[in-house]
């Protein structure tokens, strides 16, 4: 399992929600070009301009797919919004479950 994290602190809730809201939009037809993603939202309701979104894919190939259809189609609207963005990717390596 591969993961990428993406923490946008935006300069206003406003554009959080705005930009939440084009994710709502674009992804549900986009990722269907990817087998096997998983794509979830996070809020903190104490920190609401900050949006934490984390992809789970099955393969680094899919991982590329996405990767490409964010900068084709999401890019656009971070460049605009102007959030500071901090990413992470990686391979899991440990899973504990109960």
């Amino acid at each position: 399992m591969f993961t990428k994290i993406f923490i946008r602190t935006f300069p206003s809730t406003e554009e959080c929600e705005l930009f939440e809201s084009i994710l709502q939009t674009r992804w549900p037809a986009l990722i269907d070009r990817a087998e096997g993603v998983r794509f979830t939202a996070w809020r903190n309701p104490q920190t609401p301009h900050i949006s934490t979104v984390i992809w789970e894919f099955p393969s680094e190939s899919a991982q590329k797919t996405i990767e490409k259809l964010i900068e084709e189609h999401i890019s656009k609207f971070t460049k605009t919004l102007s959030p500071k963005t901090i990413t992470f990717s990686g391979e899991q390596k440990i899973e504990l479950t109960s």
